[in-house]
């Protein structure tokens, strides 16, 4: 799965520099809203206790000329139940079921060109701020520890025209972020590791105006 994300990152690349500004009638001046929803897929040891899980995200690109554009992003990655019962012991006293949740508000340079008939692609590069959440399960209670961390991503999509605003979208995205070093941090407490890297894959709908 990782090597095909990889492929398509390059594929996308490719066709971006061999026709960065034919992007239909270009972006400039208008601005992009849409909303994904899918999957996120971890590595190391962040794999081995919490897993893969679900993804959410809301969009948004400001065209500056007509092929390239600042994009914000807002998501939501929603990791597994960790498997390792006595970790959830000593990291909550108690024993409780714990998830890990991470928020993401990304800023990021974005290029958007046409690369045949309906179908336009996309490709982005950025940083942002990385919200870790440990959340204990208590019955109908909950119970969060969190932590605020720096990271950066990069990433790559399709557009399908379906009218002249409304667009179907399918991305990308392989995140890096920084999450400390401290026994109150889940991702530290729970792996020994300071960081983590995860794949997101999102499908949703998109809506150009001007």
């Amino acid at each position: 799965m990782r090597r095909w994300i990889t492929i398509s990152l390059v594929a996308c690349t490719a066709s971006l520099l061999v026709q960065a500004d034919s992007f239909s009638q270009g972006i400039k001046g208008r601005e992009l809203l849409g909303l994904r929803a899918g999957g996120v897929i971890s590595t190391g040891g962040v794999n081995k206790i919490f897993g893969d899980g679900s993804e959410l995200e809301i969009h948004f690109i400001e065209g500056l000329n007509p092929w390239f554009g600042i994009g914000v992003s807002l998501s939501a990655h929603n990791f597994g139940e960790s498997n390792d019962r006595q970790k959830n012991i000593d990291f909550t006293g108690l024993d409780r079921p714990v998830d890990l949740n991470i928020f993401s508000v990304t800023v990021a340079a974005v290029a958007v060109n046409e690369i045949g008939g309906k179908w336009s692609s996309s490709l982005e590069g950025g940083f942002g701020l990385y919200t870790v959440n440990g959340i204990i399960q208590a019955g109908i209670y909950e119970g969060t520890r969190t932590n605020n961390q720096f990271g950066f991503y990069a990433g790559a999509g399709l557009l399908y025209r379906l009218t002249k605003s409304l667009f179907l979208n399918a991305n990308a995205k392989y995140h890096y972020a920084f999450t400390g070093d401290d026994e109150r941090h889940i991702i530290y407490f729970y792996t020994g590791e300071d960081r983590i890297s995860f794949y997101q894959i999102a499908i949703g709908i998109a809506i150009f105006t001007g």
